[in-house]
């Protein structure tokens, strides 16, 4: 089965093509740029360099989040996109839970952080595996990265655009964490596949109408549509 792997949940973007378990080719865009520019443009040419045809396409994976707002809404609405034209079944996968896998065999926590704007990070913590996938033994939140800090278990490690952006906070709060190396931060798609093949392997697909972002907390359009609607009300009241 060829499996088309798919990343936009950070500020970075990523793309595999896997053929059974054998990863062919990954892309990894780390510039920053709007993914809507470039996204099509690295699937098709994964596809071209590896003589595959959209039709030839198996399985398709993506990571839901938690994440960026417009990067999940870009990933998630590519995928379908390509799956109703290629009639591929769709796996959505835990960004957090991709970024913690290249960690599966280490014998210790591993706190998977994700930068989620507004002073907070998006966190999970995983030990251990279960079936090949990372357990997760922290449930995912959001929260500021000193109550994060709070939480964290001795020897743990730290990896993911949260752990980059906060490093100095944790490591004056927790002197017995550690920190992924430094090309460890960014979420690959080869990471995002190999999770998905787990599930593939189990007939374990999400229907594509069902596919959605988890955002894990509201959008700042949706808290300030919240405000608006409270202060109309508040308005009514009055006169």
């Amino acid at each position: 089965m060829n499996l088309l792997a798919v990343d936009t949940s950070t500020a970075s973007c990523s793309v595999a093509l896997f053929n059974d378990d054998r990863l062919l080719e990954e892309a990894v865009y780390t510039a920053g740029k709007t993914h809507s520019r470039h996204l099509m443009s690295m699937i098709r040419r994964i596809l071209e360099n590896c003589r595959c045809d959209p039709v030839d396409i198996g399985g398709i994976a993506v990571t839901r989040g938690p994440g960026t707002f417009t990067g999940l809404r870009i990933g998630i609405s590519t995928v379908k996109g390509l799956a109703v034209a290629t009639g591929a079944p769709v796996v959505g996968i835990s960004s957090l839970a991709a970024l913690a896998f290249p960690f599966s065999l280490q014998d210790c926590p591993v706190v998977a952080m994700i930068d989620a704007r507004r002073g907070e990070i998006y966190h999970a913590q995983f030990r251990g595996v279960t079936g090949g996938v990372p357990e997760l033994a922290v449930r995912v939140s959001v929260c500021s990265p000193e109550t994060a800090a709070a939480q964290l278990p001795d020897n743990a490690v730290l990896v993911g655009s949260g752990a980059v952006l906060y490093r100095e906070v944790f490591e004056t709060r927790c002197p017995r964490i550690r920190f992924a190396d430094t090309t460890q931060h960014v979420i690959r798609a080869s990471s995002v596949g190999m999770l998905a093949l787990l599930r593939f392997h189990q007939q374990d697909v999400d229907p594509i109408g069902a596919l959605s972002p988890e955002y894990i907390r509201k959008s700042d359009a949706q808290i300030h549509a919240t405000g608006h609607q409270l202060g109309a009300q508040t308005t009514r009241r009055d006169i």
